[in-house]
Formats: C-alpha cells, sequence, structure tokens
C-alpha cells in the first residue's frame, strides 16, 4: 500500500512532476486552460490567483492571468512576507521581482483587501477525492483560504488525477471547491 501522508506525496508528485517533458507539460497546461475557462466562475470581479513557477513545472498561469485583464477582472496576486501571504492588485504595466523561492511578485507597495476576493486559483501538487490538496509545505494559502470570506471559490490546478486520500489531513487544512486538471473538473460541492 502507498504511503499517501502529506510528506511521502510531496517528495512523490515533485519528482513525477520533474520528469515531465516541456512539450507534455505545456500541452498539459493548455487542456486545464480549456478545462477552466468552462467553469461558472467568469461573472466574478476578484481573481486571486498565483503567479506559477514554470521552472518548477506548476501549472502555469500566465494565460489565465492574460484571460483576466481582458475580461476586465480584478487580479490579485500573493507575496510573501514572514509567514503569511500579502496580496496585491497587478495590472499590464507592473512590474515584478523574482523571490528567494523563485517565484514572480509584484513589485507594488499597496496591499488590496483581501476580504473583495470572490475567487482563489491555488497552486498545488497533488489532491484526493475529497478536496484536500498537498501544497509545497508552508501552509500560506492554508492560513489565507482559512481567512477568506466563507462564499470564496477555491480552485486547484493539477497535471495530475487525485489520490484516494491524503492520510494526514489536520483542522488547519483547507477544502477546495474545485481541481481542474488536463482530464476534467472536479468539483467537492
Amino acid at each position: 500500500m502507498i504511503n499517501n501522508n502529506k510528506k511521502f506525496l510531496r517528495k512523490a508528485f515533485k519528482e513525477r512532476r520533474s520528469k515531465i517533458n516541456l512539450s507534455h507539460y505545456k500541452y498539459l497546461c493548455k487542456c486545464i486552460y480549456n478545462n477552466l475557462i468552462m467553469l461558472e466562475i467568469w461573472d466574478k470581479d476578484f481573481f486571486h490567483i498565483y503567479l506559477s513557477n514554470d521552472s518548477k513545472k506548476e501549472v502555469s498561469t500566465d494565460s489565465i492571468v492574460s484571460l483576466l485583464m481582458k475580461k476586465n477582472k480584478k487580479v490579485i496576486v500573493p507575496k510573501i512576507c514572514h509567514d503569511q501571504l500579502i496580496h496585491f492588485e497587478i495590472d499590464l504595466n507592473t512590474e515584478f521581482m523574482i523571490n528567494k523561492l523563485g517565484i514572480r511578485e509584484p513589485l507594488i507597495d499597496v496591499e488590496f483587501d483581501k476580504s473583495l476576493i470572490e475567487i482563489i486559483i491555488v497552486p498545488l501538487l497533488v489532491f484526493d477525492r475529497k478536496g484536500h490538496r498537498v501544497g509545497y509545505g508552508g501552509g500560506y494559502y492554508d492560513k489565507f483560504m482559512g481567512d477568506a470570506p466563507k462564499n470564496v471559490v477555491k480552485i486547484g490546478l493539477s497535471l495530475f488525477e487525485p489520490v484516494n486520500e491524503i492520510i494526514d489531513i489536520n483542522q488547519n487544512d483547507i477544502e477546495l471547491n474545485f481541481v481542474v486538471t488536463p482530464s476534467k473538473t472536479y468539483s467537492f460541492n
């Protein structure tokens, strides 16, 4: 039996993701984008989305950010500050830097009011059939989603289909409403 605790899954899926060749990775990201645009979320105005680290083969969010801007949506992105995420609205003129983790962050000083956020699109390494996710282990997104308004829609993007169960879920782990994979969208509402 596979050991489905977060530590094991994090290591296994980082390794699995690193072995995907570049053209297949781009294809998988396009499939995820095509499935995401079918979700009925585009009537919302305030979208929080991670800026993908393509060198780590996170699901690319660049085309999603472009789409949001074309639709005149408010695009909010995170920045890591101490042990939490702080949030900034970006536009076509925003300049970015790369932080010590290799993540793009906006060069902006004015924080966005996170209580206005309606949709949160989060990175993950793997998820299970109950909507639990395994990220990189910092807990940033679970803290953020735990403090978000109750009606916010939480969407994960995954290169892989779910595992049956993540066995060491705790009360700080926030369930997602949807996870979009290359083959389909899973709903946990």
